[in-house]
């Protein structure tokens, strides 16, 4: 009975046992071996203890000793054998020698948390079996400094099992920051490849203006050390993040919630005052020109539909003249893989920010061009998912067709460009021929061609514009940009001076070309 006893109590007590003292498996499977041995041998010779369960750990501790001792032996310098018996707490009962589930995950813990020189030769004395002779050897270090360290890992083991971590906020209720870019993408998608991960866009919140140690960010996020470590030098070497000793802190600026509030509050209030002005003048600028017989934004569509256009047009044209070398981003940097690009980020926020709207040129995957390649642009607009209507980019060859219909080239066009294009809705068919449906702008300024009055009192309301956005100035110097179309596109359409009608208003909204 006290054989089966011990067989169906004691074997698996026995493994976690002979796990916390050999520190790896292998070993622990030949001690519980032995341990198991003697005490059924014992038991056979007719041995019955008074007290069992202290009798079997009493064999326990004993077999351990002889085991350590024999399977150190060739190795002087090696630890003592009970060398980590101080690293799980107990009170040393049978019963806390029992390496538990528990302790062992916090022992694991532990071993993550240890910066990674230290961790190296604790790893290798107590769960590789290496002498510290052999340790210094291959890590080209000084034997007293392999001592040293192994005294201090053990002094931190201890430490940080006997306390409860407290791990950041940003490991459980991980935050979320958007971003904002220009310039071309690396081989490897970059930026976005990286700024798309949570675990990156944690590091970045928390090493922006915090320079932080790996230590530091891996018990923020509660990473282990390794992991952490690795995933910083790759941010390193991505130019996402910069280190300055031990320290690592983000790249790029990231405006915080309070700082994006305040902005709000100034952005609304300039777009309340600006809007208005900036529809005045081109209700009065498209009058002025209608009668003087001036083309502004082509015949092939209505000045409701050309207005998407031209507010975010004119706008950016007053907002460069009000704002001048503020708005100046400077060079845009080479990155890896032949990428050049420029980031922001912004840390999500509480309240309801206004449509944002973007703007898109055309790509040019053969990398052809000519001298006098036409100029071409488009406005997305988040309302209403007119943004996702057209594609988000325009080839070359495209664009080159959309401007030969509209300076009356058309039969030079690939017939198969003229029909993909009318497919996207930049041309429609008109008789046998093509025609655009966006605003088309003259190469001239339209405004050379009127009397000096009327051009005088144009001056006059774009200056009052001018004025009123020059209070965006501070903005801009930290942000790289106002931001600013979104609150007057929102304005304009609250206002009912731009109005969106389905399956009226053509999916094209937005998109212009000069001749």
């Amino acid at each position: 009975m006290d054989a089966e006893h011990f067989a169906a109590e004691y074997l698996e007590k026995l493994f976690y046992f002979s796990l916390k003292k050999t520190g790896n498996e292998a070993d622990a499977d030949d001690l519980t071996a032995d341990i198991a041995e003697a005490v059924l041998a014992a038991l056979k010779r007719g041995t019955r203890p008074g007290n069992f369960d202290a009798w079997v750990w009493a064999v326990a501790r004993n077999r351990w000793k002889r085991f350590a001792r024999r399977y150190y032996a060739p190795d002087a310098d090696h630890a003592d054998p009970d060398a980590l018996e101080d690293v799980l707490p107990g009170d040393g009962s049978p019963e806390e020698a029992v390496i538990l589930r528990e302790e062992l995950g916090l022992l694991r813990r532990e071993l993550a948390f240890i910066r990674s020189d230290y961790r190296r030769i604790l790893v290798a004395h107590y769960i590789e079996n290496k002498s510290v002779s052999v340790i210094a050897r291959e890590f080209s270090v000084p034997l007293g400094t392999v001592k040293t360290k192994l005294q201090n890992s053990r002094r931190k083991l201890k430490e940080g099992m006997d306390m409860a971590r407290e791990f950041g906020k940003r490991s459980y209720q991980p935050e979320e920051v958007v971003f904002w870019n220009t310039g071309t993408f690396g081989d490897k998608g970059q930026p976005w490849s990286v700024l798309n991960h949570l675990l990156y866009k944690n590091i970045f919140l928390e090493a922006h203006e915090n320079p932080s140690t790996a230590e530091e960010l891996a018990l923020e996020l509660g990473i282990a050390l390794p992991y952490m470590e690795d995933e910083l030098e790759f941010l390193v070497r991505e130019e996402f993040l910069k280190k300055t000793g031990n320290r690592y802190r983000t790249a790029f600026p990231i405006v915080s919630r309070e700082e994006q509030r305040a902005w709000y509050e100034v952005r609304r209030r300039i777009a309340k005052e600006a809007t208005p002005l900036i529809t005045r003048y081109l209700d009065a600028k498209r009058a002025a020109l209608e009668k003087n017989g001036i083309d502004w934004f082509g015949p092939w569509i209505s000045y409701e539909d050309a207005k998407w256009t031209l507010l975010m047009e004119e706008f950016d044209s007053v907002e460069q003249d009000a704002l001048g070398g503020d708005l100046d981003e400077g060079p845009i940097p080479a990155r890896p893989d032949h990428g050049r690009w420029k980031i922001m980020g912004f840390e999500t926020v509480d309240f309801e920010e206004p449509l944002t709207v973007g703007q898109h040129g055309y790509m040019d995957p053969e990398k052809e061009s000519e001298d006098n390649h036409p100029v071409f642009g488009q406005f997305k607009y988040q309302y209403r998912n007119i943004e996702e209507r057209t594609p988000v980019f325009l080839t070359y060859k495209e664009v080159l067709t959309i401007w030969k219909v509209a300076v009356g080239r058309e039969e030079e066009c690939v017939p198969e460009l003229l029909r993909r294009v009318a497919g996207y809705g930049y041309l429609r068919q008109k008789g046998t021929g093509y025609e655009p449906t966006i605003v088309v702008f003259p190469s001239a300024n339209v405004l050379d061609g009127l009397p000096e009055k009327e051009r005088a009192e144009l001056r006059a309301m774009w200056n009052e514009v001018a004025e009123v956005l020059k209070g965006l100035r501070e903005i801009v110097i930290n942000s790289f940009a106002s931001g600013m179309r979104g609150y007057i596109l929102t304005e304009a359409l609250a206002s009912g001076w731009l109005r969106f009608e389905e399956g009226k208003t053509p999916d094209t909204v937005g998109a212009y070309l000069y001749r």
